[in-house]
């Protein structure tokens, strides 16, 4: 049983305190998916709106914390759902010309080849299947047991497992893809 579950026989603590026990690990879980803190922000909102509709029909002896973070991923799905359908729309920003007009430092090159690099690995992580991306976020940034990621996208150990390899395999391919 997690630390947000609550045991058969317990009084269900109140939604204030949910909050202030889980808000922490949802808004980094939304913050390191989105990488944009005002859709963190507006996820985490929706996130809590949603569990605190919801949370007088949770079981008490529920999982809390896996019960939030399954609203969390539902949530960032329908965001990329529909960040993907404005892409579509909208046309490319030429990132190339956002950024200062000249370097002077003497390590501008290492940086330049260091802003590549994420520019690249961040492509590569918003172009992973959807499970596989929320897999690779819970395992690498959150910290998280296969187990955990396994309840929270319902799914086996083994299908969590599998979707953190095969994030990581496309991860280094693509590194390796942006080195030659």
């Amino acid at each position: 049983m997690g630390m947000g579950a609550l045991r058969q026989g317990d009084e269900r603590l109140p939604f204030a305190e949910v909050i202030s026990r889980h808000q922490g690990g949802i808004h980094r879980f939304l913050l390191r998916f989105t990488g944009s803190a005002p859709d963190a922000a507006d996820l985490f909102q929706e996130v809590f709106l949603r569990a605190h509709r919801a949370y007088p029909r949770l079981p008490a002896d529920a999982d809390v914390r896996a019960w939030l973070m399954r609203i969390a991923i539902n949530l960032t799905k329908n965001h990329v759902r529909d960040r993907q359908r404005r892409q579509r729309v909208l046309l490319p920003v030429d990132t190339a010309t956002a950024g200062p007009a000249t370097r002077v430092a003497a390590g501008a090159d290492m940086e330049m080849i260091s802003q590549e690099v994420a520019r690249t690995l961040s492509a590569a992580i918003d172009g992973l299947p959807f499970r596989q991306r929320v897999a690779l976020v819970q395992r690498q940034l959150e910290g998280l047991d296969y187990a955990t990621i396994a309840a929270n996208l319902g799914c086996s150990q083994d299908s969590a497992r599998a979707h953190v390899y095969q994030a990581l395999r496309k991860l280094r391919l693509a590194l390796a893809t942006d080195e030659d």
